[in-house]
């Protein structure tokens, strides 16, 4: 099962899809689709990795285990 937490001012949003479920993995990926629209950036913790290693993705990748999506830091 694969989980995708969106953190924002509303809070932490959790979506979760099973690789099996072809309706749940269109609803995980229109909401990936829509949080990259708001240009939010999206990391991935993937299968077999370890809990502390994650890579920076730019499109829906079923297979991951966790989603992490940020807003962009503006420094300066």
């Amino acid at each position: 099962m694969g989980t995708m937490r969106i953190l924002d001012s509303t809070g932490d949003t959790v979506v979760q899809w099973s690789e099996l479920d072809d309706r749940a993995v269109l609803e995980a990926s229109r909401a990936f689709d829509a949080q990259r629209k708001l240009r939010r950036m999206a990391f991935a913790r993937l299968k077999g990795a370890a809990p502390t290693e994650s890579v920076k993705i730019s499109s829906f990748d079923p297979s991951a285990e966790e989603i992490i999506f940020v807003r962009p830091i503006v420094g300066g």
